[in-house]
């Protein structure tokens, strides 16, 4: 017999999890599915932003929160040094967090789980049912068991099974990164700060991208890089080599592990950043996509986590309340909000991605970020516009 729920979520990521629990915050009988057994992996930079801090807490996370590293500002070689603090911003918190990503997707998920969700782990969806309309009204499990629902969240990452399943694309198909990092001991203080490296060069091209060191506390750092693929050459870099070069730069009295040794024993981890909204519009009839699978990752940085909140606790309120007050067959609601929310940043940063492609645009850009003068005012212009009450 097939089951049947509100609502079903394809992906326990960030998005999903916080889509689950908002929809279960709303009365909604949901049910999340995972193909992964949790806690479980997943490349990341491992760096929360205030922003996302501030998703974290208003899920009711407060608490949980203090077991993670906190950093106060970013470090930034560009490459002369210079640090930008966390801005004072109206009812936000001024500082970010360090944390790995099992741990962070599994308080999540059980968050989401003492909602009220249903979690199924170990269930790998590999596609929607459809009705003769084409409405998605479930999802189909590896082994063929499916599960029906009024309306599906697809916040299944970059590769999503559903929107590969049904067949979509979308105008800004086509943006991403490329990033790659891992996480290893370093003999050097715990720092409070993110560190940013943006001269970033290969082949003698400056590369649009940027290297990171984030640290975890006691010892342990997060060290990768990333590039967006509106460069020429993306295709020819060897991305664990290039990781490898970095780390040769910093200094020898870290100890740190070569990149051979990190390689092997599978601590290197690389993957695809979908941005700019890559399934737009975000919804179909009985389907929503979130996260990786919508395209959330901020243009350019690759800020992903925070979108992914953002993006998940949207979905899951606005399918309850389409579904409520209508019906599964428009998500408009949706749609609007994530326009209302990204839709002039993410129009701007689609321009900037292909402009900074060019290694003259970019060479140029890194000039203009190391004059001080130029930063001073840029920064400031930056800080006003975060402190105004008016900013979301």
């Amino acid at each position: 017999m097939t089951k049947r729920f509100d609502l079903a979520i394809v992906g326990a990521g960030p998005a999903g999890s916080a889509a689950a629990w908002q929809a279960a915050q709303m009365g909604a009988n949901v049910v999340i599915l995972d193909k992964a057994a949790f806690p479980r992996d997943k490349p990341c930079g491992d760096g929360l932003t205030a922003r996302a801090v501030s998703y974290l807490q208003k899920m009711g996370l407060t608490e949980e929160l203090k077991k993670f590293h906190r950093v106060n500002g970013v470090h930034v070689y560009s490459p002369s040094e210079w640090t930008l603090s966390f801005p004072h911003r109206p009812g936000m918190p001024d500082y970010g967090l360090v944390v790995r990503r099992p741990v962070l997707d599994t308080l999540l998920l059980h968050h989401a789980a003492a909602r009220g969700v249903e979690v199924r782990e170990s269930a790998e969806v590999v596609g929607p049912t459809q009705d003769a309309t084409g409405r998605v009204t479930g999802v189909t499990i590896k082994g063929g068991e499916t599960i029906a629902a009024d309306a599906v969240i697809a916040a299944d990452g970059a590769y999503s099974p559903v929107k590969r399943a049904l067949n979509l694309d979308s105008q800004y198909n086509g943006y991403s990164a490329i990033a790659i990092r891992a996480e290893m001991a370093a003999n050097r203080p715990d720092s409070d700060m993110l560190e940013i490296y943006l001269q970033l060069l290969f082949q003698g091209d400056q590369l649009p991208g940027y290297a990171w060191i984030f640290p975890f506390g006691e010892g342990q750092i997060n060290i990768g890089l990333g590039y967006i693929n509106s460069y020429r050459k993306w295709q020819q870099i060897n991305a664990t080599a290039f990781l490898g070069e970095f780390m040769s730069t910093l200094p020898r009295d870290w100890d740190l592990p070569p990149i051979e040794h990190l390689k092997k024993n599978k601590l290197v981890r690389a993957w695809r950043l979908p941005m700019g909204f890559t399934a737009w519009p975000p919804w179909r009839p009985g389907v929503l996509f979130a996260g990786d699978a919508l395209g959330a990752g901020k243009p350019v940085s690759g800020a992903g986590i925070s979108k992914a909140l953002e993006s998940g606790l949207a979905a899951g309120e606005c399918a309850v309340a389409a579904l409520t007050n209508g019906g599964p067959d428009d998500f408009t609601n949706y749609e609007n909000r994530m326009e209302a929310a990204w839709g002039r940043e993410y129009k701007r940063g689609r321009m900037f991605h292909k402009l900074v492609g060019y290694p003259k645009v970019s060479e140029y850009g890194l000039k203009l970020l190391d004059n001080h003068t130029f930063r001073d005012r840029m920064l400031k212009t930056l800080y006003k516009k975060a402190e105004s009450p008016s900013t979301s």
